[in-house]
């Protein structure tokens, strides 16, 4: 129904101000110069954050535990679901932590007199992509596919850039006007098979949830 990419996003104002060079990579997020700066929300409570655990272990590899320690040393904080971090912890929205993991689109929602304050760190993003389907033996398949139908609809389809920060699948939906100038997509977005995330998912959740509740 919708695809999107969750990126790490920062504070540009922000950075700016303190006259700090903001991060641009995932690696960056370990160094000293960014520490107690970073927010993220859960892998097993949210789906941004379950596509940041994805990134990491797409770009680390079997190292990705050892990135996640080096990640919680330097003072990363994880909460429950991207609104806490997003509208609570976020320096935009007044918090105390200018890098946090939002959308490739976040940026087009944070435009003042023709500018962004924000910025999406395009080598840092995975690809989610949102669907509904009638599971079989449903007890009203009518109702879920008119359910579905429903999601495909042009007035909901048109609905989520501004409601869910999202691109449609509809590509005959138009786009805010903002999303040309400030909605950049990476050219590429690191990879986890679906295959290996079936085969993996709950082993990478658990090892993810012991290393976080230390």
């Amino acid at each position: 129904m919708d695809t999107g990419n969750v990126c790490v996003n920062v504070d540009t104002d922000w950075f700016a101000a303190e006259g700090l060079e903001p991060p641009g990579s995932l690696d960056d997020l370990t160094d000293p110069a960014y520490q107690d700066l970073f927010v993220t929300s859960g892998a097993t409570t949210s789906t941004p954050g379950m596509a940041f655990l994805l990134s990491t272990i797409g770009a680390y590899g079997e190292g990705w535990t050892g990135y996640w320690e080096d990640l919680l040393a330097n003072g990363a904080k994880v909460v429950k679901g991207w609104e806490d971090a997003y509208y609570v912890d976020f320096t935009y929205s007044g918090g105390d932590r200018p890098i946090v993991l939002s959308y490739d689109t976040s940026p087009a929602f944070t435009v003042e007199g023709g500018e962004s304050s924000t910025r999406a760190l395009l080598d840092t993003c995975f690809r989610q992509v949102e669907y509904a389907g009638v599971l079989e033996g449903a007890q009203n398949p009518e109702g879920a596919r008119a359910v579905v139908d429903w999601l495909l609809s042009p007035a909901v389809q048109a609905a989520l850039p501004t409601s869910m920060y999202v691109f449609p699948v509809d590509d005959e939906v138009e786009l805010p006007a903002d999303w040309a100038a400030f909605a950049a997509q990476p050219d590429s977005t690191v990879e986890v098979t679906p295959e290996e995330i079936a085969d993996h998912r709950r082993e990478w959740l658990t090892a993810w949830s012991e290393l976080t509740s230390r």
